[in-house]
Formats: structure tokens, C-alpha cells, sequence
């Protein structure tokens, strides 16, 4: 039993620091995004279209809109209770970075979509919004350590309320 809670608790840490890693990437991109962005190093480079533009808005919004309703899906309690019992914790813990990389992900294309905007617009303040959209995604994303291990522990022993532990904690 003792192996078992080492090998989990290894494959927790493994697992969590990938997934914080990739976070920290796209927040990282986003960054470097905006700053490009607002310096108009390549103001102009692509022709503005005022359709294209606005499609692309809209896009976000989905793309934001929808990041937080496919978390919010994926990290259900009775889903992450029966992924537990299929495939373990191995399951859940690679279920749970799975789904944290591609809300980063998401997170990645918005700031992609709203660099654009700005390239096409010529106004890096747009970058700004669309950034702070990526940004927020990314936060709501973030893992939290405690939060991954308070699911494995309730999926596994049966200790503590899985669906508490599937929300996580707000710190």
C-alpha cells in the first residue's frame, strides 16, 4: 500500500509540475505577445479588414466562453469519480493535466487570434484586452496542487466529499 501512495504522490508531483509548466509558457507568450503588440514593431503588416476583425472577436469570445464551460465539464465530480474507477489515479491525475494543457491552449490561440486583431488593426491596445481575456483563462486554469491531490485522495480511499475536491479551492 505504501508503494502505491509513493508512486501516486510521484506521478501527482510529475504530472502537476508539467501542467504548471505549460501555464506558465502561455503566460509567458502572452506577455511577450502584448508587448510586441503595443511597441507597433508590425503595425500594419496585414491589411485591416473590418469583417475579418470583428469575426475574430467573436471567436474569441467563443474561445474564452467555451474554455471555462470544457473545464468545468471535464473536471465534474462524478465524471472524475468514474475515470478513477476505470483507470485509477494514473487516469485521473493524466485527465487532469490533459484537460489544464488544453485550456492553456486555448488560452495560447486567444492571444494568437488577439495579436492578430492588433497587427490587423494597427491599435496594440487591442492586444490588451484580448491579452487580459488570455490571461484570465489561464488563471482559471492554473492547478492547484492541493486541489489535484484532494481529488485523488477522495476518488481513491473514499476520504473527504469528491465533489468538494473536484471544485478546488479558491487559494
Amino acid at each position: 500500500m505504501a508503494q502505491t501512495v509513493e508512486g501516486t504522490q510521484g506521478e501527482l508531483a510529475r504530472r502537476h509540475t508539467s501542467a504548471v509548466n505549460v501555464v506558465k509558457l502561455v503566460g509567458v507568450f502572452t506577455l511577450l505577445l502584448m508587448l510586441v503588440a503595443i511597441s507597433g514593431f508590425l503595425s500594419g503588416a496585414v491589411r485591416f479588414n473590418p469583417v475579418a476583425a470583428n469575426t475574430l472577436r467573436l471567436v474569441v469570445i467563443f474561445l474564452g466562453l467555451g474554455a471555462i464551460v470544457f473545464r468545468r465539464t471535464r473536471f465534474q465530480a462524478m465524471r472524475l469519480q468514474d475515470i478513477a474507477a476505470l483507470r485509477g489515479a494514473a487516469g485521473l491525475l493524466e485527465t487532469l493535466q490533459t484537460t489544464t494543457v488544453i485550456v492553456a491552449a486555448i488560452a495560447a490561440v486567444i492571444a494568437v487570434l488577439g495579436f492578430l486583431i492588433s497587427v490587423m488593426t494597427g491599435a496594440g491596445t487591442d492586444m490588451l484586452y484580448f491579452g487580459v481575456i488570455a490571461i484570465a483563462v489561464l488563471a482559471y486554469c492554473y492547478p492547484r496542487r492541493a486541489a489535484w491531490a484532494a481529488v485523488v485522495r477522495a476518488t481513491e480511499g473514499g476520504e473527504g466529499d469528491p465533489v468538494r475536491a473536484a471544485k478546488g479551492t479558491l487559494a
